[in-house]
């Protein structure tokens, strides 16, 4: 159980090293970290839940059904627990969530059975974890169908144990991996509020202007940014007090810093603000 679980962690966490070192090298932060495997896990998640939906779907409208025998029953919740008869797979510890998330129930039910492949030329044996319902029902000996995709050889599942429900458990923990990731890089916000920088400016030029029967002035001011660079910005106001080398506030986007609003200076006004001005209305 323990040494799946080490390889897997192990192969993500080397997928995770080479994506971090190859796309945020610039951050070295703990979550962005953390952010870069959980995105790498989700990922694989997602392709796992995306490749069993895909066969599922083959599987239910092109699928065809074989005779199978069942050859072996067992419950991790009987009486007697014995664990040759219920093994792990590869993905033991990763499967054994999703399973639980879908039935709610840390008990298992797992059904062994033989089935002819290739063609009917061999016979290939699988080992399938299934309902209480299904296995209760189910007896060494027994008769059952097996279902094959067109493109599966010696891979198929039991006719009455469809994973559509697996499939979905599994793309929607990997929605909730990479959202996290997303919340922990930054790149996902939740309450997303535009910032709005307010800075000391003094107006350079003042022109009027005439749009039919409408009068306006355009004002022209200058200012420092956030980071000491200087900038320039016009705006029009319907105000005709403004005149050169009055003092004013310019309010910007710090992703436009060059793209300001006018407002006047009124005493020791905050530097910055989280009210949107009517420029930016939209």
């Amino acid at each position: 159980m323990i040494r799946p679980l080490l390889e897997l962690v192990l192969n993500i966490a080397a997928l995770a090293a080479f994506m971090y070192w190859l796309w945020a090298r610039e951050r070295t932060d703990l979550g962005s970290t953390i952010a870069v495997v959980l995105a790498v896990g989700g990922g694989l998640v997602f392709l796992d839940g995306f490749r069993l939906a895909v066969l599922e779907e083959s599987r239910a409208r092109y699928g065809r059904v074989l005779s199978g025998v069942v050859e072996d029953v067992a419950s991790s919740g009987a009486s007697i627990w014995d664990a040759s008869r219920v093994q792990s797979n590869d993905l033991a510890t990763y499967e054994g969530v999703c399973r639980f998330v879908q039935t709610l129930s840390r008990d298992e039910w797992m059904v062994s059975y033989r089935y002819p492949c290739a063609g009917g030329t061999e016979t290939c044996r699988e080992r399938e974890y299934v309902t209480q319902r299904l296995w209760s029902r189910l007896h060494v000996g027994q008769a059952i169908n097996v279902r094959q995709s067109v493109d599966e050889t010696r891979t198929a599942r039991l006719d009455e144990n469809p994973q559509r429900g697996l499939a979905l458990v599994k793309v929607a923990g990997a929605c909730v991996l990479l959202g996290v990731a997303g919340l922990l890089s930054g790149h996902l916000k939740l309450f997303k509020r535009q910032k709005y920088i307010e800075a000391d400016g003094v107006v350079t030029a003042v022109e009027r202007v005439q749009y039919g029967d409408e009068i306006r002035w355009k004002v022209r001011f200058a200012y420092f940014d956030a980071k000491g660079i200087a900038q320039d910005s016009v705006d029009e106001v319907n105000d005709p007090s403004w005149k050169s080398g009055d003092d004013c506030r310019a309010v910007y986007r710090p992703q436009t810093p060059d793209l300001a609003a006018l407002r006047p200076r009124i005493g020791n006004q905050v530097a910055q603000t989280h009210l949107a001005p009517d420029k930016f209305a939209g």
